[in-house]
């Protein structure tokens, strides 16, 4: 009897087991496809039937990648965007989590849930309103747009510090009131430090937003100024205007790069921080 219910849980184990291998590949699947790609010459993207893996990889198209669009400077414009919007947007973010989870005042529960339905406003929907009103102000073909769009914060990084800092016993501040530290000064010194784990996934999300985003770009950058998602769609093609997709499929390889990078070096801070914030509070 005993023997029989090993021998099922066995056969249970390595049925769960290939299912979530399975599982694993379809989600791996495009991410396989964009680096086989990526070295494969150009006849080979269209023949019939595809050609799985190509006959002499073509290694050269990850330079030409590099090359051909100034990549560094395409680099170092998004990694400008992504800090001039995390940053603040943690601030904001940050500061109205705490300010709902602290300030008991009545409006807080009919506010908290306004803040929280405009996640069921697509952004693609507000973003032609808002170049209408800015078309004609100096922070078109700026970057310095994205500190005021950051520091208004994000409905999603609201609800996650409010959840945090509502975890927090108020005896930590009641007690740094009475040594005489202010708000800002309990804010900062005390409550920043207990919720690191908030900061460490808000600035993954907020970051990985603003590196992959490309419709605020094109839609508020000209010329040399608009950001790596914005050129990676427009700066790989032949003299005849014919899009080179081997040569682009290096240059998104490189691209997600530092996403991938990041969150696996995170990855044990993000999923046991998200699964805190969601659970507790």
């Amino acid at each position: 009897m005993a023997l029989g219910m090993k021998r099922q849980d066995t056969i249970i184990y390595w049925v769960k087991f290939f299912i979530l291998l399975a599982m694993l590949a379809v989600y791996f699947l495009p991410l396989i496809s964009m680096f086989i790609t990526s070295i494969k010459t150009r006849g080979e993207l269209f023949v019939f039937p595809p050609v799985f893996w190509p006959e002499t990889p073509q290694w050269q198209n990850y330079r030409l990648a590099w090359t051909m669009i100034d990549y560094p400077k395409y680099v170092v414009n998004s990694l400008i965007l992504a800090l001039f919007y995390t940053v603040p947007c943690l601030l904001g973010s940050s500061f109205v989590g705490y300010g709902f989870s602290r300030f008991k005042v009545k409006a807080n529960k009919y506010l908290f849930p306004m803040v929280l339905s405009t996640l069921m406003i697509p952004p693609i929907v507000t973003i032609i309103p808002l170049y209408l009103i800015l078309r004609n102000t100096p922070l078109v073909n700026n970057h310095m747009f994205w500190i005021i769009w950051g520091i208004q914060g994000t409905p999603f990084l609201i609800f996650l510090f409010k959840q945090y800092f509502s975890t927090i016993p108020i005896s930590y501040e009641e007690s740094a009131r009475l040594d005489g530290a202010g708000r800002f000064q309990i804010f900062f010194s005390i409550m920043m430090p207990l919720v690191q784990s908030a900061f460490i996934i808000s600035a993954i999300f907020a970051f990985n937003w603003v590196w992959s985003d490309y419709l605020m770009p094109v839609m508020m950058l000209r010329g040399d100024r608009v950001n790596l998602a914005v050129r990676l769609a427009t700066g790989y093609s032949d003299v005849q205007d014919n899009m080179l997709y081997n040569i682009g499929m290096a240059g998104i390889v490189y691209y997600t790069l530092p996403i991938v990078i990041l969150f696996f070096t995170l990855q044990k801070r993000f999923i046991s921080g998200i699964t805190a914030g969601g659970l507790k509070g």
